[in-house]
Parts: C-alpha cells; sequence; structure tokens
C-alpha cells in the first residue's frame, strides 16, 4: 500500500508552495538580424530560365525574438537596418552613388522672410494655439534669416497666388492629380529613405526549431513575394533595351470615402486617398506623417445635371432614379480613367526610372494592391447593385445564402465563383443602352446582367483588391446589429424595460481603462445615440459581465458563450502580427461563430417575439412616405423584427484570414486610415468661403504640404548637420517612478491612525520582510520569508521616519508586435496589475492580480503597496469553456492579503470588471472604512468577484492565447553574479556609517543604516526636484567612497550591499504595537 506523500509545512502551519524565478518581462527592443556565419550562407544559386532570372537568396539568422527574414531576392537597400551592411546585395558598389540629402528648395516666394511667414501660416492647426504663437516666434521672427524690412508691401492673397502658380504638379481643379506624378513626388519627399524595396517573408522559429510564417506589413506578405517575383520577367522598355537597373515594386494601397464637412448643412467632399505599402503601416497610421497623399475630390453631379437630362431624355419622369445613379457611378469611374492614364499604364508594364533615397536609380513597377472602402463604394467600384441577387463584390453567392458564412459548402463556393468583370455582356447592355434606348433596368439589360447583379459600367478587375473593412462592416455591421437583437431580447424577457435599464446600469458603472482603451458610457448604451465605431468596440470589450444572468438558463449561457466567441474574433481579426496559429485559430472561430449566431438566430425567433426597438420605429416612420409623423407610434405600432444575418457585411467574415495572408494584418488597410485623413480636409474647410469649397480644399491642401515638407526639410537639414547628443532614454526601462518628495508619510503616525484597519495589520514587518527579501537577492515568493527574525527585521529602521507618497507609475513594456508601450497605474483611477506568477505547479494561473493601494518604497529600490486578488475557486476559464478569468478579493483574515511587490516584477496594468451578477460583500474586509478602498473611498463592502478582462486590448489578449505573442518571449530570470547567485540592488542604495565598522546583516550588525523613501510615480518630475536628488547622490557616492576606505580589506564586496543602521530593540513596555520607535 503507496502512502500519499507528507506535505512539508511552514512555521506559519500552511502547506508549503513551489515557487519559480519571476519573469521579469526584459521587454527585448528589436534588434538588427546577425549576419551568417560563411558556413551557413546559402549559396547564389542561378535558375536555368530561358529569360535568365537570378534568384540570389539570403536567409538571416534568429534575433532575440526568434525571428528570421528569407528574402527571395538579396536586398540592396534595408531601411530598417534588419540585414546587415555586408549581406546586401553589392551590384551598385561599383557604381559611385551618392544617397540624396535634404536639398534646400528654390524659394516660391519674393525672399526668405515672406517664406518662413507663409510656411508658417499654411501648416499647423487653422485654429493657432500658444504652441503655434511660440512657434512663430522662436522658427519664424527669431530666425536670422528674417528680416522685418522684407515684408513691405506684403499681401496675403498675393503670395497665396504665387504659392498657386510654383506648383509644379498643376492639379486639374478639384484635386485630381496624375498618380505617376504623384509616385515621384514620394520618392523626394523625406519619407522616402524608410520605404521598403526587397519584399521578404518572416517566419518564428518556436523554442521547439519549428517555424511558422508571420504576416504583419504589406512587404512581407504573400502578395508582395509573388508580384515582385513577377517583374524580374517583366519585359525591357523599347526606349532602354539593355537597362540593368533593379526591378521593385511600388504597392499602392488607395482609400476612398465620402464624408459631410460640417456638423450643419450640405457640404460633402468625395477624397481618394494613396498610401505606399512599401512604407511600414506604423508610419503610414500617422495622420500627421505625410504618408497620406490625396490622388482626387471625386466631384458631384451639379444640379443643373438634371435640368439638362429632362430636355434630353423623353423618359425623365419614369426612369430619374435608375438615370442619376447610372451617371453617378459612371462619373467615379471616370474619375479613375483619367488617374489610370497612359503613363500610368506604361510605368505598369515597363516601370519607371526614379532616383531613391540611397542614390540608386531604380526601375519602379507601380502595383495596385488594396483598396479600402465602404460597402456603397465597393458597389460602385465593383459596378454591381446594391443588394442585388448577388451581393457580394468579390463572389457571386446568392443573397439567400448569405446566412451561410465559415460553412464547408460556402467556403468551396467562394473559391470557385470569384466575381470577374462581364465586358462582353456590359457591352452588349450599353449598346442596348445608348443606341435603342432600352431602359436601364428594363427587361433586355436585366436579362444579361441581373443573375450576377452586375451594371452596365466597364470597369477593370477589382474584386480581387476590395478587402474587408473591419469597421464599417463588424464594428458598425455585424457587433451592432447582434447588440441591438440583444437590447429587442431583453424588452422581449422583461417588457417593462427593467432588464434594459439594469444592462444600463452595469455599463455605466463600468470602470475604464488606460487613456482611451475603455472610456466612460456616460449615456444609456441600449439607446446607441452618437456612437462612434470605438464605442461599440468598447461595448463588445465589455460586454459579457455586462449581459451575464440578465436572462435565464439555459439562454444565459448561449449568450455568454457567443459574446465570447464574437470577442474573440474581433481580437483575432484585429492583430497587427499573425503568425500561422493565429490564422489557423481565427479560422476555427470564424466556424464556430457562424454556428453559434445561427443557432442564436434560430433559438431567439422561436422562444423570443422581438420587436423594432423605439428609435429602430421612429427611423422607420421618417423614412415613410405618407405615414403618421414622428413620435406619434407607440409600442403596438412596432413590427417583430428578428437578427438578420442575410447581409453582405456578415458574409464578409469569412475573407478576413485570405486577406490577412495575401496584404497582412486588418490594420494596414482598415478604412479607419481614410476616416483620420478626414480630420485634414474638414480642417481645411474651416478656412473657406463655403463657396467652390473643392477647388478652394484643394489649393489649401497644396500650400498645406508645401509648407509640411519644408517644414520636414528643415528638420533633416538641422539633424544632418550637428550630432545628436540629446539623451534618448533608456529604451530598456521596466517602469517610471518620481522622485518627489513633496507627499511625506510619518510611518508610525500612520500606523497609529489607521489602527484596526486590516490594510495596516503587521505593516512594518511585511515591509522589512519585502526588501530584505530583495537585499539578499532571493527569489520573489509573496513575501512569506517566514525563516526572517525579528532580529533581521529590527537591522533596519527608516531615517526620519518618513516614507513619500505619490499618485502615478508608468509601466513599460514591449508588446506582442515588438512595440514599445506602456500603461499608468493611478490607485484612485486605475489601480490594477498583472503580476507574475511564482507558481509552478501543473495548472497554476500564469499570473497574479492584484490592487495598488499606494506608493512606497527606498531609494533605488521602489515598491507598490497592493491588496491581492485570488482566483475563484472550482472555476476554471479559458478559450474552450467561454469563460473569462475570474478573480476576488483575499479575505482580510489571510495574513498576506496586504503586501508589497517590486513594479519590475508587475507586467502591465489590467482591467477588472466586476462579477455584476453576484453582488457585493462585506465579509472580504468588515471594517466601514478602509485605505485599500482607495479607487472608491466612499464604498463600505466590495465585489465578491472580478472578471479579468482579456480582451480589453490586443497586447492583453495575446498574453492568454499559446503563452503569449511574439514581442512576449523576452521574459527571462533574474540576471546572476559569477557565484551563481542573484545579482543584488543594494549596490545602488544610499548607505550611511556611524563608526566606519562594517557589519554582516546575517550578524545582525548595528552599525548600518539605509534611507527609506517612497516611490514617487510621476514622470512629470519639478526640475528643482532632480537637482536635489543629483546633489544627494553625488554626496551619497562620495560618502560612499570614504566608508569604502574604512572597511577593512578583508571584507567581501557583496558584504557592502548590506550594510543597514540596526533599529534598537523594541520597548516591550511601549504602545506602539510592537513595532517599535525612534
Amino acid at each position: 500500500m503507496l502512502l500519499p506523500p507528507v506535505t512539508q509545512l511552514t512555521q506559519a502551519g500552511r502547506p508549503m508552495r513551489n515557487y519559480k524565478q519571476p519573469a521579469r518581462y526584459l521587454d527585448l527592443n528589436p534588434e538588427p538580424l546577425r549576419s551568417l556565419d560563411k558556413e551557413l550562407l546559402t549559396p547564389i544559386t542561378i535558375l536555368p530560365r530561358v529569360t535568365l532570372i537570378v534568384r540570389n537568396r539570403l536567409r538571416t539568422a534568429v534575433n532575440s525574438f526568434n525571428l528570421l527574414r528569407q528574402y527571395l531576392y538579396r536586398p540592396s537597400f534595408d531601411p530598417d537596418s534588419f540585414v546587415p551592411t555586408k549581406d546586401l546585395l553589392d551590384s551598385h558598389n561599383s557604381i559611385d552613388t551618392v544617397p540624396l540629402c535634404p536639398l534646400t528648395p528654390p524659394l516660391v516666394h519674393r525672399n526668405e522672410t515672406v517664406e518662413l511667414l507663409m510656411n508658417w501660416k499654411d501648416s499647423g492647426p487653422s485654429t493657432k494655439s500658444d504652441g503655434e504663437v511660440n512657434r512663430l516666434v522662436n522658427e519664424v521672427l527669431l530666425n536670422p534669416n528674417f528680416t522685418l524690412e522684407d515684408l513691405r508691401g506684403f499681401r496675403a492673397a498675393r503670395e497665396n497666388r504665387q504659392t498657386d502658380a510654383a506648383d509644379e504638379k498643376k492639379p486639374i481643379p478639384g484635386l485630381i492629380q496624375h498618380s505617376s506624378t504623384v509616385i515621384r513626388a514620394m520618392f523626394s519627399s523625406p519619407l522616402a529613405s524608410k520605404l521598403h524595396f526587397s519584399p521578404f517573408k518572416l517566419y518564428y522559429r518556436s523554442p521547439s526549431g519549428k517555424e511558422e510564417q508571420v504576416f504583419c506589413e504589406v512587404y512581407d506578405s504573400d502578395a508582395f513575394n509573388d508580384e515582385n517575383d513577377k517583374i524580374q520577367r517583366a519585359p525591357v522598355p523599347p526606349d532602354d533595351p539593355g537597362c540593368k537597373r533593379e526591378k521593385v515594386v511600388l504597392a499602392l494601397m488607395f482609400w476612398s470615402d465620402a464624408t459631410h464637412l460640417a456638423n450643419f448643412g450640405t457640404a460633402k467632399l468625395w477624397p481618394i486617398y494613396m498610401l505606399l505599402g512599401n512604407l511600414s503601416k506604423y508610419f503610414r497610421s500617422q495622420p500627421n506623417s505625410g504618408a497620406c497623399q490625396h490622388i482626387a475630390y471625386i466631384p458631384s453631379l451639379p444640379d443643373s445635371f438634371q435640368d439638362f437630362a429632362a430636355n434630353f431624355h423623353q423618359k425623365w419622369g419614369t426612369q430619374k432614379k435608375d438615370i442619376l445613379t447610372h451617371c453617378r457611378r459612371e462619373l467615379i469611374h471616370a474619375v479613375w480613367k483619367f488617374l489610370l492614364d497612359d503613363e500610368f499604364l506604361h510605368a505598369y508594364r515597363y516601370g519607371m526610372v526614379i532616383k531613391c533615397a540611397d542614390g540608386i536609380e531604380r526601375r519602379i513597377y507601380p502595383r495596385i494592391f488594396t483598396y479600402s472602402a465602404d460597402y456603397p463604394e465597393k458597389v460602385l467600384l465593383a459596378t454591381i447593385w446594391d443588394k442585388g441577387l448577388c451581393p457580394c463584390p468579390r463572389c457571386l453567392i446568392a443573397k439567400s445564402k448569405l446566412d451561410q458564412t465559415s460553412t464547408k459548402r460556402d467556403s468551396q463556393f467562394r473559391e470557385k465563383n470569384v466575381r470577374i468583370h462581364l465586358l462582353d455582356f456590359v457591352r452588349v447592355a450599353r449598346d442596348a443602352i445608348y443606341q435603342r434606348a432600352a431602359k436601364i433596368s428594363g427587361k433586355v439589360v436585366n436579362r444579361l446582367l441581373k443573375p450576377t447583379s452586375s451594371v452596365p459600367t466597364l470597369d477593370f478587375e477589382i474584386s480581387r483588391i476590395l478587402v474587408p473593412d473591419l469597421l464599417h462592416e463588424f464594428e458598425l455591421g455585424v457587433w451592432k446589429a447582434l447588440f441591438t437583437h440583444l437590447i429587442r431580447v431583453l424588452y422581449a424577457a422583461a417588457p417593462n424595460g427593467s432588464l434594459v435599464a439594469e444592462l444600463n446600469k452595469r455599463f455605466r458603472d463600468m470602470p475604464t481603462f488606460g487613456s482611451s482603451a475603455i472610456r466612460r458610457f456616460a449615456t444609456n448604451a441600449s439607446e446607441m445615440k452618437k456612437l462612434a465605431a470605438r464605442d461599440f468596440e468598447d461595448l463588445l470589450q465589455c460586454s459579457i459581465p455586462a449581459f451575464e444572468g440578465l436572462l435565464p438558463e439555459p439562454h444565459n449561457t448561449m449568450v455568454r458563450t457567443l459574446l465570447y466567441r464574437t470577442a474573440e474574433w474581433h481580437a483575432f481579426a484585429k492583430l497587427r502580427l499573425h503568425t500561422e496559429s493565429t490564422l489557423n485559430r481565427l479560422e476555427q472561430i470564424t466556424t464556430d461563430l457562424g454556428r453559434l449566431m445561427r443557432k442564436f438566430r434560430d433559438v431567439t425567433n422561436s422562444e423570443f417575439a422581438t420587436f423594432e426597438l423605439p428609435r429602430e420605429s421612429q427611423a422607420r416612420k421618417r423614412r415613410a412616405k405618407g405615414k403618421e409623423k414622428e413620435g406619434s407610434g407607440n409600442s403596438a405600432s412596432q413590427k417583430p423584427k428578428g437578427l438578420n444575418l442575410f447581409t453582405y457585411k456578415w458574409h464578409a467574415l469569412a475573407d478576413y484570414v485570405r486577406s490577412i495572408r495575401l496584404f497582412g494584418g486588418t490594420d494596414g488597410f482598415s478604412t479607419q486610415l481614410g476616416e483620420l485623413a478626414h480630420n485634414l480636409v474638414k480642417r481645411l474647410y474651416g478656412s473657406t468661403n463655403k463657396r467652390d469649397t473643392d477647388c478652394q480644399i484643394a489649393k489649401r491642401y497644396r500650400r498645406h504640404e508645401q509648407a509640411r515638407l519644408a517644414l520636414e526639410r528643415k528638420q533633416l537639414r538641422d539633424r544632418a548637420l550637428k550630432t545628436r547628443t540629446e539623451d534618448t532614454g533608456d529604451s530598456d526601462l521596466r517602469y517610471h517612478i518620481s522622485a518627489s518628495k513633496n507627499r511625506p508619510i510619518d510611518i508610525f503616525t500612520a500606523i497609529r491612525t489607521n489602527k484596526g484597519d486590516p490594510a495596516y495589520d503587521r505593516f512594518l514587518p511585511k515591509l522589512q520582510d519585502h526588501l530584505l527579501g530583495r537585499l539578499k537577492g532571493r527569489d520573489f515568493d509573496a513575501d512569506m520569508h517566514e525563516d526572517y527574525t525579528d532580529e533581521d527585521r529590527n537591522s533596519v529602521r527608516f531615517v526620519g521616519e518618513k516614507i513619500y507618497s505619490v499618485q502615478t507609475c508608468r509601466l513599460y513594456y514591449t508588446t506582442y508586435d515588438l512595440q514599445r508601450d506602456s500603461d499608468t497605474v493611478n490607485p484612485q483611477t486605475h489601480p490594477n496589475i498583472t503580476h507574475g506568477s511564482p507558481e509552478v505547479e501543473e495548472g497554476a494561473e500564469p499570473y497574479w492580480y492584484a490592487r495598488v493601494i499606494g506608493a512606497r518604497g527606498v531609494r533605488r529600490m521602489d515598491f507598490l503597496w497592493v491588496r491581492w486578488l485570488g482566483k475563484e475557486h472550482r472555476y476554471d476559464s479559458g478559450s474552450r469553456r467561454a469563460l473569462l478569468p475570474k478573480i476576488g478579493f483575499v479575505e482580510s483574515t489571510d495574513e498576506f492579503a496586504f503586501s508589497f511587490v517590486d513594479p519590475a516584477n508587475v507586467v502591465r496594468g489590467c482591467h477588472l470588471i466586476p462579477a455584476f451578477h453576484e453582488g457585493r460583500t462585506v465579509n472580504l474586509l468588515p471594517v466601514p472604512q478602509s485605505v485599500s478602498r482607495c479607487l472608491n473611498p466612499g464604498d463600505v463592502d466590495d465585489w465578491v468577484n472580478f472578471y479579468v478582462n482579456i480582451f480589453v486590448d490586443r497586447d492583453m489578449f495575446m498574453r492568454y492565447f499559446g503563452g503569449g505573442g511574439i514581442g512576449h518571449l523576452g521574459n527571462s530570470p533574474q540576471p546572476r553574479n559569477e557565484a551563481g547567485q542573484p545579482e543584488t540592488e543594494t549596490g545602488e542604495l544610499e548607505v550611511e556609517v556611524d563608526d566606519g565598522e562594517g557589519s554582516d546583516l546575517e550578524d545582525g550588525g548595528e552599525n548600518t543604516a539605509v534611507q527609506l523613501q517612497d516611490i514617487v510615480m510621476n514622470s512629470d518630475e519639478e526640475e528643482d526636484d532632480d537637482v536635489e536628488e543629483d546633489e544627494e547622490e553625488e554626496n551619497s557616492e562620495e560618502d560612499g567612497d570614504e566608508e569604502d576606505k574604512e572597511e577593512d580589506d578583508d571584507d567581501d564586496e557583496d558584504d557592502e550591499d548590506e550594510d543597514l543602521l540596526t533599529r534598537p530593540e523594541p520597548d516591550e513596555s511601549s504602545d506602539d504595537g510592537g513595532y517599535g520607535s525612534f
């Protein structure tokens, strides 16, 4: 008979647990790839082809994140400096190339004084702020080239005309520019040095040695690599048959979207924007980077056109709607025919020679990769009927089959029935309309085009470049429809609106997170008044706890699972960096979501009588003609309405995986970039006289671009002429805490004042244990250093009996997509943190969670005072069960419900949502007031449990998927010294020795001291405080040097870090609770 192993107990009688060294999240920064050793270099392979194409492959070594690049053609230029210089293509080494420098362009205005003034006027915001006035003084008035005498006779209108006349591009009124002209201008801009000319495939090598492809940018996508391979076989231009220049793909990405220019009125603009896929999306996504080029403002049909058409067309009265729709469609395609002119088509076939930023001439082949637009514009571009029999612009799926998204049959149909332009049918239909006066929507045209929802407009093949639109199709489409139907279900379950009122209250009580990740829900969420896409995204990320328990079982479980899968799909679809694993998971979740959504639709249709919401009923009445006036209806007039899955937006969910494989992450082609670009034209509209706005905005945009380029060139020249000596900061910094002493706290006064508060129970011994453990280099074990004696603790005392308190601590971390980001922890607003778990048992949680009460610490040894939260018993979370992690506060009776943590061990802040359905309790902290309730000081109780919102942002989500993202794999143990022991941090402490005699901490010496200070968590430090700190540090270093000279030569160097002034033994007769006094 086997006996169970004997459980080892601690001194306090608790079972001992196994711990590991915490992951300190070193947040390694992306580094240049190491060059391969000579024996690992892939030899140049010359493939025997008729066209004599040589593929000079290059495969880099892995970097610290286990990433490597694989080039089909060895690059000649790498703006990221990932490829070592000696590994670049050396075909240009023999050519005397000179990198392009930011040259000073010729003056547009009559002198440099006017040039400076006009550039200031045309750049920056139209409403000049204090900062803009400061820029006027510093960059213009104080410029040595500024002369007041040169402004005599100055007239702004005349200078504006001179600026417009100097524009070499000569845009057509309404800003319609030739694409080739804009492309050449991009290569002379400051962003030209950041363009990628050689595509590659990015791979991640797991610790097991398995490699999987990574999808992030356009230039590491499959489409770019395939197109780059094709152009190497492109024909040689007739005028340059001996051209040996490097052939490069220029990835063009277009956006178009009509927008209103003002909150009131009918002023609108329909811009077309162009960006380059050769530029990293992290630059493209910055609205002020200059990456977004305005190509055209599509004009509208003038009102006078209707007068002309009425006189020209005999059946205008009956065919007016069809004729106007057809003419608008013809107009937008006429604009595109102008943009894609003969010069562009010649460059498309033979390329265009352009001198690049490195001074080398290359042959550039423009290729259109993506076109981002909402569904109404996709319909116009794809030349199909809006909501016709086949409403998809990419395939020929029937409208009656749209709800079968992600089924096996649906996937097979998409692959076999790709939409193509029916050129022959369209020509026959156009002949019938223009030659035989056939009706545009008549029998003749419908017999030819209606089965495929085509229209009689000539077009080029565009279906393959139309990419999904996450913003409009999912956040404002699928999710908004699902959320609206959930509100209908709640009204059906409780017609008096009590469930909807409870839902609104829960959303109003939802805590915020970050500066803008989760915003406050100020209004009733169910009414959805003036909500943007980001607001619906917040609703989705917080929806699971909000809807929990509102419906009875089994509907509650069904809704919870559906919301979890919807949020999970959204998180995966919005990732900036994908691997094969995440794409496979996204594909599987799409299938699961389709099945769950169809089941939810069928169940709610059969078991709930759902009707239109009041706002839906009122909107329908406003749209109806000859009906009752707005507001006269009541609930009885509301029509039955269910969840509609027969929409293109629902159908498009299955296209995301394919698009990501072809073009990289969805954030690279999201319509959000176009929405952000609208801010500029709206700002320029404010400076017009509201007449002929298209032309005025076009002129002002050109002036703005010239001023921006002049400013950027000046900045480049300034950086090139001087050596950068300024401090760029510590890129490996884990956290920042200010050193302010503005809020001193007397330790023993605070303990006596808060007597009876469990947060202060054994405050000083716990703090001493925490500091001693770190001083001795011990692994984190939740500060359960039970082998420390009172003699060890009494060896530490606080100089001045004070610690110092501040409000904020900024935590820095590397995200899953290898970017640097930060969270700000504030006990009064965002106090929750995620901590690396030291437990190693099977099934142990990867993270611990805590609520920061305050910031306390010592010089160079900062710490956070926290209240711990523990995992809910008998509750298993995860994607398989579709459950969020559930935690709750540790009972205050637990000895270690309150303790201290090292900020370097904190992973990042976290978003905890109360489990509203489980209510509140006083049992966890049975006192009416406590400093631990810093988030809501007026509370007298606590929520029973919280949910960890893993969907709060993409980085947080990836920390719970498959062990974390690629950027999370920089975890490493605490550095160790040559003896194999953990390095201690006490070498940075300020040490004070009374009599010069060394003392060992373990021997309980009495002649050392350490000055304890509080963590100051404010990055905006006062300059005076910084000076004081520098002086103190210099003094402490000098004192330390003198003390070192007085120590015995036999003392070990490690003992120097443990010199502390012993505090006197506590007086047993004192009434200070055993904490001692000074």
